[in-house]
Parts: C-alpha cells; structure tokens; sequence
C-alpha cells in the first residue's frame, strides 16, 4: 500500500512539475517591433525583443542589446478572437506608439495601465479630434 502511495504521489508532481514547464514555454516570446514605442515610461527603439511574463502584474520587455523594461499589466483580458494568436497591441497617437495589450498565451491576454503620457496625448487626440486612438498589432513569434 505505501508503494503505491508513494508512486501516486511521485506521478503527481511529475504531472504538475510538467505542466509548469509547459505554461512557462508559452508565457514568453519573440516579436520584431517595426516602430519607436513607449512601454510604461520608457521609449524603445524599432527592433528585437523578447517578452517574458515575470508575475501575475509584471511583464519584460528585453531588446536585443540587454535592455529590460518591466511593464505593470495587471489585468487579465479574455480574448474574443482565437485566430489573433500571440500578439503585442499598440495605442497609435499621431506618430507615437503605446504598449496597450500583452498576449503571450492565444486565449488571454495582459492589459498595461497606461502611463501618464499616453494619458496626456490620448486627452490631447480627443481634444482635437474626437477619434480613439489607432490600434496596432504585431505578431509575436
């Protein structure tokens, strides 16, 4: 009876051992960001990153020459479309691009509070012209 136990038990941190490993492969990506953006406070340049979920609020954004920026994205977003895959969504103000949305897994996604900038300019944007800002997306890989 105890071998059995104990064997149980040892195929039930395997499995749960398993399946941490397999959501920590899908909690991080690759994409080619093709334009300057803005991630919370800091400007990034157009090029490689790699994004990795740190916590349930924290999310990296590492470029391809060692620079980090944690983005706080703390809400969880359900996606309505599972055909959009993994993804980096982008508020469009003009000429400048915000961090909005983090999909690293197809069917939920992080939602970035915005920062006091992007506040600012989308204030301004309505101001002039009424219109919500442009909304773009790239793929991630």
């Amino acid at each position: 009876m105890k071998i059995l136990v104990r064997n149980t038990v040892a195929l039930g941190v395997f499995f749960i051992l398993a399946l941490v490993t397999v959501q920590a492969q899908t909690e991080r990506g690759q994409v080619n960001i093709p334009f300057d953006f803005y991630a919370g406070t800091a400007k990034l340049k157009a090029g490689d990153y790699q994004v990795k979920r740190m916590s349930d609020n924290a999310v990296a954004i590492r470029s391809a020459d060692g620079k980090t920026v944690l983005v706080n994205a703390p809400l969880t977003i359900g996606a309505r479309d599972s055909k959009s895959g993994r993804r980096l969504v982008f508020n469009r103000y003009g000429d400048r691009f915000f961090i909005s949305q983090i999909w690293l897994d197809v069917d939920s996604g992080r939602q970035v509070i915005p920062s006091k900038e992007e506040i600012r300019i989308a204030k301004d944007e309505r101001l002039a012209n009424g219109a919500a800002p442009q909304r773009r997306e790239v793929a991630l890989r």
